[in-house]
């Protein structure tokens, strides 16, 4: 069996892994890393029995739409990613033209990918031609899946993956296998408790709300915002929401079955007030205490509207509730204290605080999990602390640190 990585194997961004085993030619995610301007993974082979989609995260899902320029190409993923996947390729298309970056695909190709996927219940098998695949949930979001390959030897893809139970789903547990490949994002980082973290969370709203100010809330679309308005529900602060998120909120609806409680998802949401129009974010701003809005890293969409109103009021807050890039406003805002809007470098007055609601598995959990697989060889990719994980586990199994481009026999 041959691996060999088109991108993300020793970063976050651009994943691709390339599968060659008894003949086959499988694909693993095929993302892009949304950076300024965007870095894309090295092409596909021309031939591919099939595709397979963990979920629906540009950095894995972003360049699927030219899987659709290859000949009889199925690309199998949960209905939820089929759905949230075809909602971010039009965003990515729609920001690559107001931006003025290439477009790496074209509307065409979005529209031929939605004929070439294979819709497969989060615990089902795909099987054909010889391949067998089967699907299990990742955490992560709804819809992530990791993927066991049944071949020369049993291969476990994780996509991204968290092992801990959210609001919106619960934690992935790994089947055995005897090759691992799994991501190494939080490799030597561990997650504060997630109950401590909202409480404080909570508390900063509190406080802002009492002296007059406005809470904006930088979220990723999908996933992020989500678990943001559920850990809010029930307080009384008066939410609004604006972006991407909103037509997520409708895609996770039409699929209950994979939310760990799809009835609490609901009620959080009859909770927040949706800016339906840009028209509408002026009256946000009056009427809100908190405003979850798209994109998470502050370098555009709807968010950039609402630092640029509040970002000299005092009273006011930023609450960051994702990772911050490497070259993203978000991680100049946490470092240097200034932010860009509109070309022009300002120094916020407002209060600004980070919150970890990662959706990846900390060190110990994937060191954890690791064990729990019972894998002989273990293949670290999609982290940039990769060797830190690898110390950590080396005594006990075999383990690849993969790189870009180069192909490993396992």
């Amino acid at each position: 069996m041959e691996l060999q990585f088109l991108g993300g194997a020793s970063q976050v961004g651009s994943l691709g892994l390339v599968v060659r085993d008894q003949g086959r030619t499988l694909l693993f995610d095929y993302g892009l890393t949304p950076s300024d301007p965007p870095e894309y993974p090295r092409p596909v082979p021309t031939h591919l029995d099939a595709a397979f989609l963990s979920h629906a995260h540009l950095d894995h899902s972003g360049m699927t739409p030219v899987l659709s320029r290859l000949p009889h190409t199925r690309v199998v993923a949960t209905p939820v990613t089929v759905a949230v996947t075809d909602l971010m390729a039009r965003d990515t298309l729609k920001v690559a033209r107001l931006e003025g970056y290439l477009e790496p695909y074209t509307p065409d190709d979005i529209r031929s990918l939605a004929g070439r996927f294979l819709a497969t219940d989060r615990r089902g098998t795909y099987r054909h031609q010889g391949v067998e695949v089967e699907l299990y949930p990742a955490g992560h979001i709804p819809g992530a899946t990791m993927f066991l390959y049944r071949g020369e030897r049993d291969l476990l893809f994780t996509g991204d993956l968290q092992t801990i139970p959210t609001h919106l789903v619960d934690g992935g547990r790994p089947p055995e296998c005897e090759t691992l490949v799994i991501e190494s994002t939080y490799a030597g980082r561990e997650h504060p408790d997630r109950r401590a973290t909202e409480d404080r969370f909570r508390a900063k709203i509190e406080e802002t709300v009492e002296r007059g100010g406005k809470v904006i809330v930088p979220a990723f679309a999908v996933g992020r915002a989500q678990e943001v308005i559920m850990a809010l529900a029930h307080t009384g602060f008066e939410i609004w929401m604006d972006g991407l998120a909103r037509t997520v909120n409708g895609i996770y609806r039409s699929h209950p079955e994979y939310l760990r409680d799809a009835r609490k998802f609901r009620h959080a949401l009859d909770s927040v007030h949706l800016v339906e129009h840009a028209s509408q974010r002026r009256h946000a701003l009056r009427e809100a205490d908190v405003i979850v809005t798209t994109g998470g890293m502050l370098d555009g969409g709807p968010v950039l509207y609402y630092v640029g109103e509040l970002y000299q009021d005092e009273r006011s807050s930023i609450l960051l509730t994702g990772y911050q890039v490497e070259g993203s406003n978000g991680r100049q805002l946490v470092e240097q204290g200034t932010l860009t809007i509109d070309e022009v470098t300002v120094r916020p007055a407002c209060e600004v605080d980070s919150y970890d609601f990662s959706a990846h598995a900390g060190h110990t959990d994937l060191v954890n999990f690791i064990r729990k697989s019972k894998a002989k060889k273990v293949v670290l990719m999609h982290g940039d602390h990769r060797e830190l994980l690898a110390t950590a586990i080396q005594n006990e199994v075999e383990v690849l640190l993969p790189e870009t481009g180069h192909r490993y026999t396992v």
